[in-house]
């Protein structure tokens, strides 16, 4: 099975990074397989895990919570196409190649929970969409760290402590 997390961003702009470990850590800390270096991040804010044909996500603990499709999760499974939300950033769930397109823009616009700030959660409004009313949230992504992203490889993991 082929796992990975589509950074998308408000400006269009996306980044993979495939997951390729049964387990996953997530967060600002320098030992995370995925390191984002930002506030609203916790140092081990969350993780994502592989299993035969599951892939699930466990929040650890984290201060500004783990959310998949805008709903705050303790855990859960896992679907092509999920957005998760992890600080002020959102990714797009892509399992074998599912989703094969991604519209970044939506996908962010409809995925985020916090703003740039990371300081208390998005104001949402609603909007509707092919009939049904949905909630949408805004946020100012000025203040995220995009580039920052930090995707350790093999050899990297090697030399990090276990946790």
């Amino acid at each position: 099975m082929n796992v990975s997390l589509v950074l998308v961003r408000p400006d269009g702009t996306q980044k993979e990074a495939k997951i390729t470990r049964a387990t996953t850590v997530i967060g600002r800390q320098t030992d995370c397989a995925l390191q984002i270096p930002t506030a609203a991040v916790s140092r081990h804010h969350c993780e994502i895990s592989v299993a035969g044909e599951a892939v699930s996500v466990r929040d650890l603990g984290s201060s500004n919570g783990t959310y998949v499709n805008q709903r705050r999760v303790n855990q859960t499974e896992l679907s092509p196409g999920d957005l998760l939300a992890i600080g002020n950033l959102v990714f797009v769930v892509r399992i074998d190649g599912r989703p094969a397109e991604i519209e970044a823009e939506d996908c962010y616009e409809d995925g985020v929970v916090l703003p740039a700030s990371g300081k208390g959660p998005a104001t949402p409004t609603t909007r509707t969409v092919q009939g049904a009313t949905i909630p949408k949230a805004k946020a100012d992504p000025e203040g995220s760290s995009f580039g920052d992203l930090d995707f350790l490889d093999e050899t990297d993991m090697k030399k990090q402590p276990r946790l």
